[in-house]
């Protein structure tokens, strides 16, 4: 857990349930304790955490992969390398989101 988090709130599948306690050490943490990656996130995978944030604050829901897509130039296939256990599992996790109505 990264330094000063005492107790991070979770529900039982890992997502975070006060989104008001997120930081981006957070994500690093969560990101290698996910096995997503080994070492830091990378400047692709902050623009989709950063761009998911912001939508999910905005809209109140997290956006579909095809939005993300669209908002970061990045292809639907480079964003599904990037988060292997899928958009919710994977983005929507490390941007500190809960979890997704219909995710199981």
């Amino acid at each position: 857990m990264p330094e000063g988090e005492d107790y991070i709130e979770m529900d039982n599948d890992g997502f975070m349930t006060r989104e008001k306690q997120w930081t981006r050490d957070l994500a690093e943490f969560l990101a290698r304790e996910n096995y997503i990656v080994d070492g830091e996130l990378s400047d692709d995978h902050w623009r989709i955490i950063e761009y998911i944030r912001k939508y999910y604050l905005n809209c109140g829901v997290g956006p579909t992969i095809a939005k993300v897509s669209r908002a970061t130039g990045l292809a639907s296939k480079r964003i599904c390398e990037l988060f292997p256990c899928g958009m919710a599992r994977g983005a929507y996790r490390l941007a500190g989101l809960p979890k997704p109505h219909g995710c199981v």
